[in-house]
């Protein structure tokens, strides 16, 4: 009689120990994916941070200074940009020539506002950071309806919010934003010279993080409609702190980003924040881009936030 053929099947304690064991690698790849995709967002941040100094530098090549860190004192409405700040004029330095146009076109039917410009909602890639899971922010409207000097109405849709941020010093702001120790303020025209600190110790642009895309008039980040000190960060806090923001007028406030409002009188400012593990990339004023860690000493955050502070530090 031929031999009966037999098939060995698993066991149920076999299959449970198949399944652990991919479940243990699992749960070991798992976190090497998110490492590999941080440092790729990590970097494609640096690489951002790099353009949007190359752009600052090569304003200040064709205008002699670097642009204002805003245009407007808190509660004024001053041309050539109303509620516009440095990412304005820095648009064709962006490789932006195309929506820069429709912001200059549209003054003069809309009384130099720049937050009447169309096309606000663009998608800037170097003002914004791969690792701010609620950024980019483009759809917020703030429920205010404005008329035109033709007659026509629009709503104040705010426009891109962005991560990339100028550096106003070490010290909270004063409302008319004017009189500051770092690179930007109010009307600001820094020139390289004015650079006294060194452009290789004086921080000019950083992050920060934008708050979910809702129909509050949030200010953190707008450049479309800039004032109280939405568009710059100083560094009278160490990057990433729990600290709130202190803001002005209107602040959404979430975890990571903190806010609260001081009213429309006292100080204002916002920390460097990022969604990178440990710290936030900076670019200095030599255009020069590095990883500044939260566990910097405040004494060297401080100084490097001043442009003319004649502090000597250690670099950390």
């Amino acid at each position: 009689m031929p031999r009966a053929s037999s098939h060995r099947a698993f066991t149920l304690i076999e299959l449970l120990v198949v399944i652990a064991i991919i479940a243990i690698l699992i749960g070991l790849l798992l976190p090497a994916v998110q490492k590999v995709r941080e440092a790729a967002a990590r970097i494609k941040c640096e690489n951002n941070l790099k353009q949007v100094a190359l752009a600052l530098h090569n304003h200040h090549d064709a205008n002699g200074v670097f642009p204002p860190g805003q245009y407007n004192n808190f509660y004024a409405n001053d041309t050539p940009w109303v509620r516009g700040c440095w990412v304005v004029p820095t648009l064709p330095y962006l490789e932006q020539q195309s929506l820069y146009q429709l912001y200059d076109g549209s003054r003069a039917v809309n009384g130099n506002w720049a937050l009447l410009a169309p096309n606000k909602d663009t998608l800037i890639p170097p003002l914004v950071c791969p690792s701010d899971p609620n950024s980019p922010k483009t759809n917020t409207i703030d429920g205010n309806t404005v008329t035109f000097p033709n007659g026509t109405t629009a709503s104040q849709k705010q426009g891109l919010h962005t991560n990339a941020v100028v550096c106003a010093g070490s010290a909270y702001v004063s409302p008319n934003g004017q009189l500051t120790n770092g690179m930007f303020a109010v009307k600001s025209k820094t020139r390289m010279t004015d650079i006294q600190d060194g452009t290789s110790n004086t921080l000019m642009v950083s992050e920060i993080l934008v708050v979910p895309d809702a129909t509050a008039n949030d200010l953190r980040g707008r450049y479309s409609n800039s004032w109280y000190g939405n568009s710059w960060f100083v560094t009278v806090v160490p990057p990433n702190t729990t600290v709130a923001d202190r803001v002005g007028y209107q602040g959404q406030s979430i975890t990571s980003a903190p806010s609260t409002n001081v009213g429309t009188t006292a100080p204002v400012g916002l920390a460097a924040r990022s969604g990178h593990s440990q710290g936030v990339n900076a670019a200095l004023a030599d255009g020069s881009v590095r990883f500044v860690r939260n566990s910097i000493t405040l004494t060297t955050w401080q100084a490097m936030g001043t442009s003319r502070g004649g502090e000597v530090f250690a670099n950390e």
